[in-house]
């Protein structure tokens, strides 16, 4: 596996960590090819890019795309296609 993928894998554990225990929202792995990203189940509607996992709406946060607002999906990323991993 190249380096470059042990880089997002990290931080988006991380975070999906820290969001999971300090804030107590739901949040799920967005794996595509190649890429980790984030995204959260907010208390309250949040515009922009979301997945949808068991009728819940998880907005994209992807803390390894620097300077994106929330709910901003890394170019080239296909959220059709991504997998969702659910965290338990």
């Amino acid at each position: 596996m190249p380096c470059a993928f042990f880089a997002p894998l990290l931080s988006s554990s991380l975070f999906s960590r820290l969001v999971r225990d300090l804030l107590g929202l739901e949040v799920v792995l967005i794996y595509y090819p190649g890429h980790l990203a984030t995204a959260v189940q907010f208390t309250e509607n949040i515009a922009g890019d979301y997945v949808a996992m068991n009728g819940k709406r998880y907005v994209i946060c992807d803390p390894t795309y620097i300077g994106a607002p929330v709910g901003a999906t890394m170019p080239k990323m296909d959220n059709a296609k991504a997998k969702i991993i659910l965290l338990e």
